[in-house]
């Protein structure tokens, strides 16, 4: 049997020099043409390394599974997805098409469906104040 695996769709926001980028990575399939009504039923926050291209792309990225979320149930939407790989008790993912030139620490929250099941994340990149 042969398993096909979906693109990872990543929104961006333009970027300020006050805050930064923000990111969407959407894990659940088709949930950007979704109305969001009440999909999202927790958050929870984690921290993430993330490798960004000279346009400010996600390239990839990793974080550590909160521990309620390290099961195969919360990680239903993330396995159907090429480029992504869980070592106990972190998540790699590859953005495919994208190549990295910075890597920097970011605040994020997971985002769980009712069932539990991770279906996206929020990436809050803001850059470092400047020293006098």
């Amino acid at each position: 049997m042969t398993r096909s695996y979906m693109p990872i769709q990543v929104e961006r926001s333009d970027f300020d020099p006050s805050v930064g980028f923000q990111y969407y990575v959407y894990f659940k399939p088709y949930m950007m043409e979704e109305d969001g009504g009440g999909i999202v039923h927790q958050r929870m926050p984690v921290e993430t390394a993330v490798s960004v291209n000279e346009n400010g792309d996600l390239a990839d990225f990793t974080f550590e599974l909160p521990k309620a979320c390290r099961s195969e149930h919360a990680l239903t939407f993330l396995s159907i997805h090429e480029g992504v790989n869980y070592v106990a008790p972190r998540v790699f993912i590859d953005v495919p098409g994208q190549n990295g030139d910075a890597v920097i620490r970011a605040a994020a929250n997971l985002d769980l469906d009712l069932a539990g099941r991770i279906v996206g994340m929020e990436i809050l990149w803001a850059p470092p104040e400047k020293s006098n």
